[in-house]
């Protein structure tokens, strides 16, 4: 029997994502929750999560190096305009790098957050997988995973080319801040991520490999109404190509399905408004409610040779 993790990220923050986290969970669709550490409620939020479904969904701790504020790197310039992480398109790599250990700090102090108020945490995962762009920001990312003894998500992408397409995305939005043999040397990590993982130090657990194909599209305008049958359609038939061969691969015996969800409660929507967290794009909460539909529609039942499986029971 093979094992697949479907975690749901980004959970904690708004009302709107928290709420279709809860929904698929609900419908036995997820049952692992990446859960942002830095935010006002983060605590609040994963508790209730708790509360309400006990140990149905594993909980995992989002590190974050690019969205909310920063726990212990305020106003360093590598990291922070002020109190605030640095943005995404803006991250600032080659200084970050200089100062492993204020980012190792950090990083324990997101899992410590949930740890220090009595929230078990099963796996550490990284918002827009910002600590496995280079070989200095995973290294820092792996030697914390180390020390709290918690598998990461697989940095095995299926399929192989989103990855690829990943980095060239982010080279572009950085060329601004990130010295061009930066770029390149990004690019060249994520065909070396693999090798430099299996011959870490410490043994570090992941899944076998992290499906991916669920993830977007980036939307248009009007795009929800107009493409959403196409869209579902396409996701479900990448769906079921993933299924296919990671039942016919024999090495392979776990997966993680990487998923971001949002309800379409327009009450909840109106709340998210209200909330001060740069780092979530609600530009982007269309493609979130196109994997809403898709992955609640899906019949994973049709796959008998899969169970859900949690983090505890990789090997």
């Amino acid at each position: 029997m093979k094992n697949l993790i479907v975690t749901a990220d980004d959970y904690g923050v708004f009302p709107s994502v928290n709420q279709g986290v809860k929904d698929a969970i609900r419908n036995n669709k997820v049952n692992s929750v990446a859960c942002i550490p830095n935010y006002k409620d983060s605590v609040k939020n994963v508790k209730e999560l708790i509360a309400e479904f006990g140990n149905k969904a594993d909980i995992g701790c989002h590190l974050t190096i690019s969205s909310g504020e920063a726990l212990t790197v305020q106003n360093h310039e590598a990291f922070c305009y002020g109190n605030t992480f640095r943005p995404f398109s803006n991250l600032n790599i080659d200084d970050i790098e200089e100062v492993p250990e204020l980012l190792e700090k950090e990083l324990k102090a997101q899992v410590q957050v949930f740890l220090d108020n009595g929230i078990p945490i099963s796996n550490l995962s990284c918002h827009h997988t910002t600590l496995t762009t280079t070989a200095g920001l995973f290294k820092v990312y792996l030697k914390v995973a180390n020390e709290f003894k918690l598998p990461i998500r697989s940095v095995n992408i299926f399929p192989a080319a989103k990855d690829c397409t990943y980095r060239n995305i982010l080279n572009l939005m950085l060329i601004r801040y990130v010295p061009m043999r930066k770029l390149k040397e990004m690019r060249k990590f994520g065909k070396e991520i693999n090798e430099f993982l299996n011959t870490y130090e410490a043994k570090i657990l992941t899944p076998n490999l992290l499906e991916s194909s669920h993830y977007g599209p980036i939307p248009q305008a009007g795009f929800l109404d107009i493409a959403a049958p196409i869209e579902i359609k396409q996701k479900h038939k990448n769906l079921r190509s993933f299924f296919k061969d990671f039942v016919a691969d024999e090495n392979k015996t776990s997966a993680e399905l990487m998923v971001h969800l949002i309800s379409e409660d327009l009450n909840l929507l109106e709340q998210d408004d209200a909330i001060d967290y740069p780092g979530i794009d609600q530009n982007y909460f269309d493609s979130r409610m196109l994997e809403y539909r898709s992955l609640n529609a899906f019949d994973f039942s049709a796959y008998p040779e899969v169970k859900m499986g949690f983090w505890k029971e990789l090997a």
